[in-house]
Formats: C-alpha cells, structure tokens, sequence
C-alpha cells in the first residue's frame, strides 16, 4: 500500500503553485526588461518558478509512505516490524490547537514508530491524509 502522509499540505500547495510560478516569472521577466513598477527580490519573487515546485517534490518524496507486510518505508528510511511496532493514535485537539484549514474536525491522528527493545519513540507525524486514508493504514496494520 503506497500513500503520502502531506496530502492536504500538497493538495493546498499545488493549487497555489501555478499562481506563484507565474507570478515569479512575470515579476523576474519584468526585471530583465526593465518594465517591472514594483520590484521585490525576494526568493519567491523572483525564483518562485524554481523554487515552490523543488519544495513541492521534495515534499513528496519524505512523506512517501510505503506499507508492506513485514516493513513500513517513509521517505527513504525503512522500518521492519520485527524491531519496530507501528501505531496510529487517535487525539483530540481543542479549537484553538486546530490546523486553520480542518477547523471543524475534533480527531486528529499520529502514526508512532518506537522500538521494540528500548520503547523509544523513533517517529510521531502528524497524519495530514484523509480519515479513509488513515482508516485504510489501520486496517493494514491490524492485519
């Protein structure tokens, strides 16, 4: 089972992407020709068109989720389940702890991997993926 553990953080820069790409570009080719009113030389201002979708694609590539039935892979770390236990914890947030775009959602879910041997915590993130998506994930891991 594959899935991206940033998909709303991916789904809301993907929109926004194509607005600020050609933003930058409109604003740097502006600079170039000397035609630009406004000038701001900020990193995205100017190199928004390299720069948002590096971090978009970089953003992907570390949440990449990978699930199989004797390991879990994140981004390019593997964790086998005979030294790893894998677990989805549920939590409720109070209103003013709520991420600003799911306000009215009450749980929200980390995956934690500890260690067998030792009991540390070797990852808690935060799950920014769909409840189907997470319930998917938990179905996977009971099984």
């Amino acid at each position: 089972m594959k899935i991206n553990l940033s998909q709303r953080t991916l789904i809301f820069y993907g929109v926004l992407a194509p607005f600020i790409i050609f933003g930058s570009l409109y604003n740097l080719l502006g600079i170039i020709s000397g035609t630009s009113t406004v000038i701001s030389f900020g990193a995205f201002a100017l190199f928004g068109f390299v720069l948002l979708p590096a971090l978009l694609v970089s953003t992907y590539r570390q949440n990449r989720c990978t699930l199989f039935s004797d390991r879990i892979s994140i981004g390019k770390k593997e964790y086998v389940f005979d030294s790893y236990a894998v677990s989805i914890v549920e939590k409720y947030l109070p209103l003013k702890e709520r991420p600003l775009f799911s306000l009215f959602r009450t749980q929200y879910a980390n995956l934690i991997i500890r260690e067998k041997s030792s009991g540390q915590i070797v990852l808690n993130k935060d799950l920014a993926i769909s409840l189907q998506a997470i319930n998917k994930m938990k179905t996977f891991l009971l099984e």
